[in-house]
């Protein structure tokens, strides 16, 4: 009986522990969504706080710069209207003078006895300001010289006033969020939906940076993918390496120009998944970037170059460019295959190939389908699903044009016997198929990059 009690206080002790653990972690969970709250409410207040000192700096010198046009205009009519009135001012001042010289000259003349003053009763008379005293100047009348004026908008301040009020706009949180990321080799595919029912959105633009940007003063992102696609695999990262990733939308009206929405809350991920790598060991090819492109080699016998590793697996798609091509032979193939054991041909059990032709071999055989032919430029790609049923639906896609199979392969150990428990997509994780890719080229120059 006390054993049995012990045992029960043991358990509840132990689950009082698990409780403890749940609520602690709900606990940071929740520290975290206040902390979140907090800086994006300080951070926005910095923004709004210079945002508009810039606007009224701008508003201000704006303002000022108008004004000086508008007085330069004035000075400007002034200073051209005055000059004429100036002149005819001049013209006028000179013949009062000189009538005022005349009305001396004859006062002069006209005190004593005039009969002396002949001499200069003539000369008054052939004086030249005598003769310009019936030249008078042409004066403007009003209506012909400047009234300077202004015409000032009085509404104009109301509408500014408006505008302004119109200016800026807070939102709870952004119309974008990041809903899943989900690694594969060597990157990330990141999904997001709009929770903004009113927005009509036309384009969306995925952002990644290095690091916890929530960490960092000043992240530097970069843009992955523009377009109208809510999922985008960002390729070329890191493993085991933290990436934050953001989106951020714009309306749909055709017009680039627009600026993009407030972006999503940072979403950190990162794989622990390698990216697709072409093995080093063949003689009769080299690789390069990162050992994801495969170039035949001048001299060597004609073989199959395999990836380093069995990378390729169900949900995880995998790409081959053609970059470069030189001559080619019937033969010359894109494949997957169970193992790398044989480094003569891909056409045999458990492999699948595409020829540079576009046919299609599976096990061996080849199916009455076929796919356009490989060119310069051409991305082939394998996507495979595992099916609750042991096989594995491929979809090979050249071109634009794509085939599907089911393609009966050994269950991979860990699998027999097995006809429950399956996890997503009737698949479990920690046992699932997996697979080389390799090429097989017999000529130079053919360049192929994975992906």
């Amino acid at each position: 009986m006390a054993e049995e009690l012990i045992r029960n206080v043991v358990d509840i002790m132990e689950s009082a522990h698990t409780q403890k653990m749940q609520l602690s972690e709900l606990l940071h969970s929740l520290d975290e969504a206040s902390d979140q709250v907090h800086q994006s409410a300080d951070k926005s207040r910095s923004e709004l706080e210079a945002h508009f000192k810039t606007l009224k700096e701008a508003i201000d010198q704006a303002l000022d710069n108008r004004l000086t046009t508008l007085i330069k205009e004035v000075d400007k009519i002034e200073q051209t209207a005055s000059i004429p009135l100036g002149q005819c001012k001049d013209m006028i001042n000179q013949g009062m003078e000189a009538a005022t010289r005349v009305m001396d000259e004859g006062g002069s003349i006209l005190s004593g006895d005039p009969a002396q003053k002949v001499e200069r009763m003539v000369q008054l008379k052939d004086n030249p300001d005598t003769r310009a005293l019936n030249s008078v100047p042409a004066v403007p009348h009003l209506s012909d010289v400047p009234c300077i004026s202004v015409e000032l908008d009085h509404g104009f301040q109301d509408r500014l006033s408006k505008l302004i009020a119109q200016e800026g706009k807070v939102l709870e949180r952004s119309p974008i969020q990041i809903t899943d990321t989900i690694e594969c080799p060597g990157g990330i595919l990141v999904k997001w939906i709009e929770v903004d029912d009113e927005l009509e959105v036309s384009e969306f633009c995925l952002q990644y940076c290095c690091g916890n940007a929530k960490t960092i003063s000043s992240p530097t992102f970069h843009t992955a993918y523009t377009g109208p696609n809510t999922a985008y695999t960002v390729k070329g990262l890191g493993t085991n390496t933290p990436y934050s990733f953001r989106v951020s939308c714009r309306s749909s009206n055709n017009n680039s120009s627009l600026p993009w929405s407030v972006s999503s809350v940072p979403c950190i991920a990162q794989t622990t998944m390698p990216h697709y790598e072409w093995s080093t060991d063949s003689p009769s090819y080299t690789v390069s970037y990162d050992n994801k492109i495969g170039t035949r080699n001048k001299s060597g016998d004609t073989m199959v170059l395999y990836s380093s590793t069995s990378s390729c697996v169900p949900g995880h798609p995998i790409t081959f460019k053609v970059i470069t091509m030189g001559e080619t032979s019937p033969f010359d193939s894109v494949g997957l295959s169970l193992d790398n054991n044989n480094t003569e041909t891909l056409q045999r059990d458990d492999a699948i190939l595409v020829t540079k032709s576009g046919s299609v071999f599976v096990d061996g055989q080849e199916m009455k389908i076929k796919l356009p032919e490989m060119k310069k430029g051409s991305l082939l790609t394998f996507d495979l699903e595992e099916l609750p049923n042991g096989k594995v639906r491929v979809n090979v896609e050249l071109e634009e044009k794509v085939v599907t199979f089911d393609w009966k392969v050994p269950q991979p150990p860990g699998m027999m016997g097995l006809s429950g428990g399956f996890g997503l997509g009737g698949i479990l994780a920690e046992s699932r198929h997996k697979f080389y890719f390799g090429m097989k080229i017999s000529h130079e120059l053919w360049k192929i990059l994975v992906e």
